[in-house]
């Protein structure tokens, strides 16, 4: 007679996905405000950076823009802003926690439009290519 198992097969957490789904790629130089993330699933590469909070400038924030295979922010398309309104000072530790657990990060529930966003990699606004560069970047700013 044999024995039913001891162990039941479990499921794999929300946690162990999150921390598969996105991995920091090394960067040549150090950088406290900023690095770039690939989504394991897609191959896209993102950049998360700090900016000025673009409705509030006097604070700071993320912004998050896909970047091109070589790394370089693709300007065709609307970066994201979003995060806790922060002084300078504090970007470096924010950065770095971000940096450490990625999938974390988006995992928040105040981070669930750019998780879709990153993950599912759906297509962003673009930006209107109509517009001078001067213009253009004046436009993704916003």
């Amino acid at each position: 007679m044999t024995q039913p198992p001891t162990v039941e097969p479990i499921e794999l957490s929300a946690a162990a996905d999150r921390d598969d789904a996105v991995e920091v790629v090394s960067a040549r130089q150090p950088d406290a405000h900023g690095f770039h993330f690939k989504v394991r699933a897609s191959g896209r590469i993102y950049r998360l950076d700090a900016a000025r909070d673009p409705h509030l400038p006097r604070f700071w924030c993320f912004r998050i823009s896909r970047c091109a295979a070589s790394g370089t922010v693709d300007l065709s398309e609307r970066p994201w802003f979003g995060g806790d309104r922060m002084t300078r000072e504090e970007l470096p530790e924010a950065v770095a926690a971000i940096r450490a657990a990625p999938g974390d990060w988006l995992a928040l529930p105040q981070n669930g439009e750019l998780r879709r966003w990153v993950l599912e990699d759906a297509p962003a606004d673009a930006s209107p290519k109509k517009l001078p560069p001067s213009k253009l970047s004046q436009a993704l700013a916003e």
